[in-house]
C-alpha cells in the first residue's frame, strides 16, 4: 500500500518537475499535523505513557516507511527520465540527413562512444532502409579522436549497411585522422574516403 502509494507521489512530482523536498516537506507537515492530533487524544483518553509511545512508535515506522518510498520511486524516476532525455538528445546529435532520393549524410559531432555507436548503427541502419538510399556518407570532420574502438565502429556499420546493399563512403578525413588510423593498422584499401564531405557528395552524385 505504502510503496505504491510512494510510486504514484514520486511520478507525480516527475511529472510535474517539482524536487523531492516538496512531498518531504508535505510529509513532515503531516507528520507534525497528526502527531498533535494523537498526543491530544491520548490525554483526551488517558493513555499511559507506555501505551501513548507505542502508538506514536507506530505512527512514525509508518512515516518513515512513506518518506522512504517516496525518495526511493523517487530517484527511480528521476534517473529513467534523464536516461531517456540523454538517449533521445544523443538520437537527434547523430541524424540521418537526406540530400537526395538515394543517399544520405551522417555528420559525427563530437566523441562517439560505445552509447553513441550503437545509436550510430541504429539510425543508419534504420533510416537508411527506410529511406531506400543507394550511399551513405559519414562525415567524421568533427569527431575529435579516431582510437580503435571508434574504428572498430564504424567498420561494423559499414559492414552492416553493406550487407543492406548501401554503399559508404566517409568524409572528413583530416590529416592527424589519417596518422591515426595508419598508426593503427587500419585497412582502408576498401572504403573511399574524402577529405571533405563538399569532395564526397560530388564523387556520389558521380557515381550514382
Amino acid at each position: 500500500m505504502l510503496e505504491e502509494w510512494g510510486r504514484e507521489v514520486a511520478n507525480l512530482l516527475v511529472v510535474l518537475q517539482l524536487p523531492l523536498n516538496v512531498a518531504l516537506e508535505e510529509i513532515s507537515y503531516y507528520r507534525n499535523l497528526i502527531g498533535e492530533i494523537i498526543k491530544e487524544e491520548a490525554k483526551a483518553e488517558t493513555f499511559t505513557f507506555d501505551a501513548f509511545y507505542q502508538v506514536i512508535s507506530r505512527f512514525n515506522v509508518v512515516v518513515d516507511k512513506a518518506v522512504h518510498w517516496v525518495s526511493k520511486s523517487y530517484m527511480t524516476d528521476f534517473a529513467n527520465k534523464i536516461q531517456s532525455a540523454r538517449y533521445a538528445i544523443d538520437e537527434l546529435s547523430i541524424p540521418v540527413v537526406r540530400i537526395t532520393k538515394e543517399i544520405g549524410v551522417i555528420p559525427l559531432v563530437g566523441d562517439l562512444d560505445t552509447n553513441r555507436a550503437q545509436i550510430l548503427m541504429e539510425n543508419a541502419l534504420q533510416h537508411g532502409s527506410d529511406y531506400k538510399l543507394n550511399w551513405l556518407i559519414i562525415d567524421l570532420y568533427a569527431v575529435p579522436i579516431i582510437d580503435t574502438m571508434v574504428a572498430d565502429q564504424i567498420f561494423k556499420v559499414i559492414g552492416a549497411l553493406r550487407l543492406l546493399g548501401i554503399q559508404v563512403v566517409l568524409s572528413g578525413i583530416r590529416a592527424e585522422i589519417a596518422q591515426t588510423m595508419v598508426n593503427l593498422g587500419l585497412d582502408l584499401a576498401d572504403i573511399t574516403t574524402f577529405s571533405s564531405l563538399h569532395q564526397a557528395v560530388e564523387h556520389v552524385n558521380q557515381a550514382d
